[in-house]
C-alpha cells in the first residue's frame, strides 16, 4: 500500500514538474500565428514524427542490449525499451536526470548492477557524440552559409556583460574551489583512504569501467553499427518528415534536414529542463535558413516558433504518454520478478 502511495505521489509531482516546464516554454509564442498555421497543418506528418521517435526507444534499446549481453547479462529488449521512455520523461523534470532513471529501472526489472548499465550509457553518449561529429561534418559541407549565418546570430543572443564584470572572474573562483579541495583532500588523506565510502566509491568506478569495455567484446559488432547508423537517420527523418506538414516548409530538402537536425540537437544537449531550449533553437536556426537563402530574417525567426513549438509538443506528448505507460510496466515487471523469487 506504502509503495502504491509513494507511486501516485511521484507519478503525480514528476507529470507537474513536466507539464511547468513545457508551459514556460510555450508562453511566450505567437499562438495566433500557430492557430493559422495549425488549420493548414497535414497532421500525417506530425504523427508520423511521433511514431519514429517511439521507434527510436526501440532501436536504442536493441543496441544497448548488445553492449550489456558481454558482461553476461541476457536484458530484454522490452525492459531497456520502457527503462528509456521512462528516461525520456524524468528528462522533462531534471536535466540529465534519465541517465540515472534508466540505469536505476533497468536494475528493478533485470538485476542488471547500476553502476554497470550506467557504464554503457556513458558509452552510448560517446558514439552518439561521433555521430553528431558526423552529421556535423554533412551539415558543414552542404549548409556552410547556412552554420556561419546560425552562429552569428547565436553570438548576437547572448547577453552582453557589463563593464564591471570580469571575463575572468569565474575562472578565478574555480581554481579558488580547486585549490581549497586539493589542501582539504591532502589534510585528510589517511583518513579517506580508510574510509568504507572509498571501497564503495572503487566498486562503483570500477563497475562503470566494465560498462564502457563492453563495446570491446562486442559479438554483434555489425548489428551495432547498424542501429547506430538507423537511430541517428530516424533523428532525421523525425524533422525532415514535418517538413512536409506545413506550407511554409514543404520544399525544404535534406540539406536543411541536415543542418536543423544539428540545431535542434544543440537544443537538446543544453541542460535545461524538458528540453526547453529546442523551440528557441529552432526559431534561431530557422532564421539563419532564411538569411543564407537571401530571405528575410523575421519571416524566418516567425516560421521556426511555430515549427519549433509543434514539433517540440508532438516529442513532449510522446514522452509523457509513453513515460506514464513505462511507470506502470517497470513497477509490474519488478513486481512479477520479485514474485518468481519468492
Amino acid at each position: 500500500m506504502k509503495s502504491q502511495i509513494k507511486q501516485s505521489l511521484f507519478l503525480i509531482i514528476a507529470s507537474l514538474l513536466a507539464l511547468f516546464f513545457v508551459v514556460i516554454t510555450v508562453k511566450q509564442i505567437d499562438f495566433e500565428r500557430v492557430a493559422n498555421t495549425l488549420k493548414e497543418t497535414n497532421y500525417f506528418w506530425i504523427f508520423a514524427s511521433m511514431a519514429i521517435s517511439i521507434l527510436t526507444y526501440w532501436i536504442r534499446a536493441a543496441r544497448w542490449n548488445l553492449l550489456l549481453h558481454p558482461m553476461g547479462y541476457q536484458t530484454k529488449t522490452s525492459s531497456g525499451f520502457w527503462a528509456i521512455s521512462f528516461a525520456y520523461f524524468m528528462n522533462l523534470t531534471i536535466p540529465r536526470s534519465g541517465e540515472v532513471a534508466r540505469a536505476t529501472s533497468l536494475y528493478k526489472m533485470e538485476k542488471v548492477p547500476f553502476e554497470k548499465s550506467f557504464g554503457t550509457i556513458v558509452l552510448e553518449r560517446v558514439i552518439d557524440l561521433l555521430f553528431l561529429g558526423l552529421f556535423f561534418g554533412l551539415t558543414l559541407i552542404f549548409n556552410y552559409d547556412t552554420l556561419m549565418r546560425f552562429i552569428e546570430l547565436g553570438n548576437k543572443e547572448k547577453t552582453h556583460q557589463t563593464a564591471s564584470e570580469s571575463p575572468f572572474l569565474n575562472y578565478y573562483i574555480a581554481l579558488a574551489v580547486i585549490t581549497l579541495g586539493i589542501v582539504i583532500v591532502g589534510i585528510f588523506w589517511k583518513k579517506i583512504t580508510q574510509s568504507k565510502l572509498i571501497e564503495k566509491l572503487k566498486t562503483f568506478l570500477l563497475g562503470i569501467l566494465e560498462g564502457i569495455k563492453s563495446i570491446s567484446k562486442l559479438q554483434k559488432r555489425g548489428l551495432f553499427v547498424f542501429y547506430s547508423f538507423a537511430l541517428w537517420i530516424c533523428y532525421f527523418l523525425m524533422t525532415y518528415l514535418v517538413f512536409f506538414a506545413f506550407p511554409d516548409t514543404e520544399n525544404f530538402g535534406i540539406p536543411e534536414g541536415l543542418f536543423l537536425l544539428i540545431a535542434g540537437s544543440l537544443g537538446m544537449i543544453l541542460p535545461v529542463s524538458g528540453g526547453l531550449a529546442y523551440p528557441y533553437i529552432m526559431s534561431i536556426a530557422f532564421s539563419a535558413v532564411y538569411l543564407a537563402k537571401g530571405g528575410n530574417q523575421g519571416e524566418g525567426r516567425a516560421i521556426g516558433d511555430y515549427f519549433g513549438l509543434i514539433l517540440y509538443i508532438a516529442q513532449v506528448i510522446s514522452m509523457i504518454l509513453f513515460g506514464l505507460i513505462a511507470i506502470y510496466k517497470i513497477a509490474r515487471i519488478r513486481r512479477d520478478s520479485t514474485k518468481k523469487i519468492n
